[in-house]
């Protein structure tokens, strides 16, 4: 049976009084129980109901009619109705939202099309809202004038909650080799009913406490609309090639336990292919395993002390078969790329050396997302990226300081170590070194062009951990799209304009968790502006449909490094934390939990919201910047900053009873394991027994940048 989604309510009481403008003001010339604020010529249709507007003034801006409506903050709303006009493109709807006495942001319909009436609609969350305005809008310009524009049957109401009513769709779990995703759709699922996940390894008689499930309660297209109702979220930290049970408790609901096993370490190899220790060209790989006899291994010949030269080819190494293990290859001088993925799965790239690849065109622009390892396949999924060197690409991206030849644009272009350009997910990258110097910088570490909708890279349950990346003129980790049980932790970021790129997550959850960010720079010169830091996580799009999933943004560290040598720049970290990049960047459901904000001045932004997103949740960091969110945000944060000591493997964690120790917030299954009285803020846990991931860099000497008392701590209204 196909699922449907239902809700347990009434229709909903239309909102707006005179909605088909009936009701006339003859005196005045206008609609009963409308606010009319422009000069121009109103009068009723009366044979087919409505408003006509015609423009006989010029006017600065839009015309605008509306009424004004307290909204529930937590409450979804529907504008809808009929927009008609003798020129396209004149006439919309609008909606203002208004909280703590200012303007929070607006949004409009699409615009009329063609001579007859066009049915528009717009649903939105009132997003802590305390009224709204509904506005009738055209252009008044000298252009419009004489132009008419109509309006009818316009609606404004309160959507009832969310509610799954269809047939259960049963648990499934996708795990990694040391996560797992959950899906779940039970009948009745609903915001206001927690779905608790708890787990255990198969013969062990206690459960162990994760993080709820996150109940998915936007009403998605397109592609995300089988997700619309739906609980999702991760395990953390399990053993791979462990068999486990979970159990999923819908409040006052039904019970579900599910047995799985994370992926094996130990791949089952059906057979072994010697390669020579060096190779000229282009390698084309296109037999591989199957599921049922293992990997195809494709390994070097040891003793060998060679490497593949491409010779000027597109690549080293081409993939065209699925089940395939290649390991230990040094690959150098790829064309394009080191190594081409195509239409493959199961696909595991395992201690190789890639290094100068990429090409520069003839204005001496590098050629963009030249890849160490590369794919355009729609196809692709199941792969591994581990124990790699990904580094020194020939080719040089432009920085956010050099515009790019023959166009107005600065951002940055060139070669990554990966990426994945539309594939399906389920990678895993780990314990690989991405890095170069300052003549040969990545544009971004990892991630692909098509960063907005319901795909994007790493897609979904995808596992990027234990990884060393730097030298990036953008993002270290661009991590944005689907991002549906994604996990993102252990990475140490240095030298890079930013470490997290997260601007968009339409669905998630996505878990960026004890990440460490170090050097920030955007340029390799020695101005100000050069050396100027930027985020640890960047957060926004303008296109709301793609910002309605969940973000997890645990136990992080943004560093603050000494500072560049020969400059008086204080230090040389990040200059902001949780970044919307401007006023009209929308991301919601945001959790921060336990976060190390640390920035170079006072006077940068440790968090800043610039919708002051209702949805977003920001609480227990430690953190020396200013604060824009909603009221309430950091009510249990410490300003300050973090007080270090070194550990015998260069770590730096909190010293004893300094601000952020023992001070943080209880997350089941991601801090299980801290001492003390609770669980230190940042990466690194006070007396964790843990080793220093494999790729981590000896911490940089601490640094305490001077805060400026009178914005320290500062809440923005």
């Amino acid at each position: 049976m196909l699922s449907v989604l239902a809700v347990l309510c009434l229709p909903a009481e239309n909102m707006v009084k005179n909605g088909n403008f009936n009701d006339w003001d003859d005196a005045q010339s206008r609609p009963v129980g409308w606010t009319v604020r422009s000069p121009q010529d109103y009068s009723p249709l009366p044979q087919e109901g409505g408003l006509q507007v015609k423009v006989v003034k010029e006017q600065g801006g839009y015309g605008e009619v509306l009424q004004r409506f307290e909204v529930n903050p937590r409450g979804t709303y529907r504008l809808s109705g009929a927009i008609r006009a003798d020129r396209d493109d004149l006439a919309f709807f609008q909606v203002k939202r208004y909280g703590g006495g200012k303007e929070l942001n607006r949004f409009a319909t699409s615009r009329n099309k063609g001579g007859d009436w066009c049915e528009v609609e717009k649903n939105f969350e009132a997003g802590g809202a305390e009224f709204v305005e509904v506005l009738l809008r055209w252009q008044q310009n000298e252009a419009a004038v004489g132009a008419r524009a109509a309006f009818r049957n316009l609606q404004f109401e309160e959507l009832p909650p969310l509610v799954y009513e269809g047939e259960e769709v049963p648990p499934r779990v996708v795990p990694t080799f040391n996560s797992a995703g959950f899906y779940w759709k039970p009948t009745g699922g609903t915001e206001s009913r927690a779905v608790s996940l708890s787990y255990r390894k198969k013969g062990e008689a206690g459960w162990r406490e994760a993080m709820p499930l996150w109940f998915d309660a936007t009403r998605h297209a397109d592609a995300g609309e089988p997700h619309t109702g739906e609980y999702r979220g991760s395990l953390v930290y399990l053993d791979a090639g462990t068999e486990y049970e979970a159990r999923l408790q819908l409040q006052d609901g039904p019970e579900r336990v599910v047995a799985f096993a994370t992926q094996s370490e130990n791949f089952k190899i059906a057979r072994t292919v010697r390669l020579p220790a060096a190779y000229e060209g282009t390698y084309v790989i296109d037999a591989g395993g199957n599921p049922d006899e293992g990997y195809v291994l494709y390994e070097a010949e040891t003793g060998g002390g060679g490497f593949w030269d491409a010779a000027g080819e597109s690549a080293n190494l081409e993939i065209n078969a699925s089940w395939v293990i290649v390991r230990g290859l040094t690959l150098k001088n790829g064309g394009r790329h080191g190594i081409i993925l195509g239409d493959v799965d199961h696909v595991v790239v395992d201690r190789c050396d890639i290094s100068h690849w990429g090409e520069t065109g003839p204005d001496g622009q590098a050629r963009n997302f030249n890849s160490a390892i590369f794919s355009a396949s729609k196809l692709l999924h199941s792969i591994v990226v581990q124990h790699c060197d990904m580094h020194d690409p020939r080719s040089d991206s432009n920085s956010w300081a050099e515009q790019r030849p023959g166009t107005r644009s600065k951002h940055p272009e060139g070669p990554q170590a990966i990426s994945f350009m539309g594939g399906q997910g389920r990678y895993v990258i780990r314990f690989n070194r991405i890095y170069s110097d300052m003549d040969h910088m990545f544009n971004d570490g990892m991630g692909e062009s098509k960063n907005f909708g319901f795909a994007g890279f790493p897609n979904r349950d995808s596992d990027i951990h234990d990884n060393f990346v730097s030298h990036c003129w953008d993002d270290a980790l661009e991590v944005e799209g689907a991002n549906m049980n994604v996990r993102v932790w252990n990475n140490y970021i240095d030298m890079s304009l930013g470490a997290i790129g997260g601007a968009a997550t339409s669905l998630g959850p996505v878990y960026y968790f004890r990440n460490v960010y170090a050097v920030s720079r955007k340029h390799s010169g020695m101005s100000a502006n050069d050396l100027r830091g930027h985020y640890l996580l960047k957060i926004g799009n303008e296109r709301p449909q793609y910002t309605r999933g969940k973000i997890f943004l645990l136990h992080n560290t943004a560093l603050q490094p000494p500072s560049f040598e020969g400059s008086s720049v204080p230090s040389s970290g990040a200059q902001s934390g949780i970044v919307y990049t401007s006023s009209k960047k929308l991301q919601e459901n945001i959790t921060s939990r336990n976060n190390i904000l640390q920035m170079r001045y006072g006077k940068d932004w440790a968090i800043r919201d610039t919708q002051k997103t209702f949805s977003c949740d920001y609480d227990f960091d430690l953190y020396n910047g200013r604060i824009m969110a909603r009221e309430g945000a950091e009510s249990n944060g410490i300003v300050g900053v973090p007080l270090y000591e070194r550990t015998a493997d260069g770590r730096l964690w909190l010293v004893p009873g300094s601000a952020g120790h023992d001070a943080g917030a209880r997350l089941p299954n991601f801090n299980d394991n801290f001492s003390g009285d609770a669980p230190d803020m940042g990466a690194v846990e006070t007396y964790s027994q843990e080793a220093k991931p494999l790729h981590w860099p000896d911490f940089p000497e601490n640094y305490y940048p001077p805060v400026e008392p009178e914005v320290e701590g500062a809440v923005l209204p």
